[in-house]
């Protein structure tokens, strides 16, 4: 060629047949030559040279006549620094410029595509969070039997947590601080079912659609029957809240979402059985335990039952302390003592006047009938 560095580009021309050709490109002290593969000569001398950068990795040098009908192009990485070097000083603050301005149009589109992403991903998080407010909306269409369904379930394919009490001193005692409450559960058409197990842990629940479990831990550990009471109206409460028709949907996430806005209750119901196969279904977040406490507070309150002896019970434990049996699995998850004593007596603050009314269960009889059991 001509003796000098030489770098490998292309050339635009309406003389070359397709209008492109590859070329093999060298910078004289006064122009920019070209050599085809078929032969022909280019040259843009600098006093006329037009600079432009881009293609597709934004830094292909582009040398046209300012008519713009002759164009050669290089994309090696040596190409603008030997174009400087060799140009104008002219040609050298035009490269610079456009340099600069090829920065800049680099730092807009990555701005705009750092800006983009993240609009998209708001729009996208948004769009799931939203259709799971919806669903959670929508739960409260859910028809009751979906939580009958569930709890029917999940209670027959539960392990079994100790042998079932039929003594009807015990559970006649169960059934009437349920009688007393059930009037005052704000869901219309659910109903309680009450199920005593022989256990040692100090607890209760209560699956979806009303089925209730309590355990003769509890029973043996509360003073009076209007503990126990308190504590069923908290159990109760998740039913009346559908908390665990929530946890369920929580669990399935997009997918119930989906199905609940169809009308499908299929999956809901699977899931849920599945689920109440372990404490998954009755494991509730702090917030649903504290909603529970509130409208447990309220039944107790319109059932003439005095909240404060469930505020009593937390008391009890909580000056039991660490020496208190590791059994108490009711407590595990729930909010602190203290906290709980505080709402509880907080929302009863809220609350009309009322004339409590004790429960009319012989405690000391059901007391000794759990004795003789454990004798037996």
């Amino acid at each position: 060629m001509y003796g000098a560095e030489e770098f490998e580009g292309g050339v635009f021309h309406e003389s070359i047949v397709g209008g492109r050709a590859s070329a093999t490109i060298e910078l004289t002290a006064g122009s920019v030559k070209a050599l085809t593969s078929t032969d022909q000569k280019f040259e843009i001398r600098y006093s006329e040279c037009v600079l432009d950068m881009g293609g597709a990795s934004g830094r292909m040098v582009f040398v046209r006549t300012q008519d713009r009908k002759l164009t050669i192009f290089c994309e090696d990485r040596r190409f603008p620094k030997a174009l400087q070097l060799d140009g104008s000083v002219e040609l050298a603050e035009q490269l610079a410029s456009v340099r600069g301005l090829r920065r800049s149009e680099a730092f807009s589109w990555r701005m705009w595509l750092v800006v983009g992403t993240a609009v998209c991903l708001v729009a996208l998080f948004g769009g799931y969070y939203g259709l799971l407010a919806v669903a959670k909306a929508s739960i409260n269409a859910v028809p009751i039997s979906v939580d009958e369904q569930i709890g029917k379930l999940a209670f027959e394919s539960r392990t079994v947590e100790g042998p079932k009490i039929n003594d009807p001193i015990i559970v006649n005692a169960v059934k009437e601080m349920v009688a007393r409450l059930e009037p005052h559960a704000d869901l219309k058409g659910l109903s309680f079912e009450v199920h005593v197990v022989n256990s040692k842990d100090v607890n209760a629940y209560c699956l979806p659609g009303g089925k209730i479990v309590v355990f003769t831990g509890l029973l043996k550990k509360s003073k009076t029957p209007e503990q126990v009471a308190g504590v069923l109206s908290h159990e109760m409460s998740h039913a009346i809240r559908r908390h665990g028709l929530r946890r369920v949907m929580e669990s399935l996430g997009i997918v119930v979402a989906i199905e609940l806005m169809v009308g499908d209750v299929g999956g809901l119901v699977a899931l849920g059985a599945e689920l109440g196969k372990s404490a998954a279904l009755t494991s509730y977040s702090r917030e649903a335990e504290t909603e529970a406490d509130i409208t447990g507070v309220r039944m107790l309150h319109a059932a003439a039952i005095d909240p404060l002896e469930l505020a009593s019970f937390f008391e009890m434990l909580k000056d039991e302390g660490p020496e208190f049996p590791i059994a108490i699995k009711w407590l595990s998850t729930h909010p602190q003592h203290d906290e709980r004593i505080a709402t509880i007596r907080g929302e009863l603050a809220k609350l009309p006047p009322q004339e409590y009314r004790e429960l009319d269960i012989d405690w000391e009889k059901v007391q000794q009938r759990l004795k003789e059991i454990d004798a037996e």
